[in-house]
């Protein structure tokens, strides 16, 4: 997830001062599109692997059902705000998150599929009645601007946390399998920068749901090095 930069009440002065900033106003974001680039692809072994043996093993879907939501949901912001860097960020994750869907839902069974198909369902109809919305009542932009920020954010959030939906099988089974490596190293990286970035421009849409998953990757991060995958 990346924002480039919001206008900010109460002055001119720091707005000013991010403008002549070119690690707050170029570098960042720059490196930002690659950490979520990084994000995105971070889970690709596991589902190539996966796929190829033909069970699912000890992989989560659910991170995958979400991120395949939130990720056309962060590209429909950029595409309002017309920002380069938060839509570029979330191009190629939209593309790899449906293949991810698409390459594990023949794997699923039982719960597991009724659960990932759920999510999915949900969260499309969801966005869809928003979209609607915003379009038939005639909002004004930045009142649309903001609400898909918003919603994008609290996908984003979930999506954090979605890793520790089998918090319990971890703890039951001191195996953390089901937490991927490479998902949360590139989780906390990801969110890492931009709470940075949102905290040195104070723009709570950005630190707010970053540290909340740079929080969540801890927590992963903890449980992985307690309870090393078997």
């Amino acid at each position: 997830m990346a924002k480039k930069r919001m206008d900010i009440r109460g002055g001119s002065s720091l707005e000013m001062s991010l403008d002549t900033n070119p690690i707050i106003t170029s570098l960042i974001p720059r490196i930002g599109i690659v950490t979520s680039t990084l994000l995105y692809f971070s889970p690709m072994a596991a589902v190539r692997a996966a796929s190829k043996d033909n069970t699912l093993g000890d992989l989560n879907p659910v991170p995958l059902a979400i991120m395949a939501v939130s990720s056309v949901c962060w590209l429909a912001y950029g595409l309002s705000i017309q920002d380069p860097y938060v839509t570029l960020s979330n191009v190629p994750g939209c593309i790899v998150a449906i293949w991810y869907v698409t390459a594990v839902l023949p794997l699923l069974k039982g719960s597991q599929l009724q659960t990932t198909q759920n999510i999915v369902v949900v969260l499309s109809a969801v966005t869809i009645n928003l979209w609607a919305y915003l379009s038939l009542t005639k909002k004004a932009m930045v009142q649309v601007r903001s609400a898909l920020g918003l919603y994008a954010s609290a996908l984003f959030v979930v999506l954090s946390g979605s890793p520790l939906s089998t918090i319990k099988t971890v703890l039951s089974t001191r195996n953390s399998g089901t937490i991927l490596t490479p998902l949360t190293i590139a989780q906390v990286t990801n969110c890492g920068l931009w709470s940075a970035y949102g905290l040195a421009i104070k723009d709570k849409f950005v630190y707010g749901p970053n540290l909340t998953g740079f929080s969540f990757g801890l927590v992963q991060l903890v449980l992985k090095l307690w309870f090393p995958s078997k």
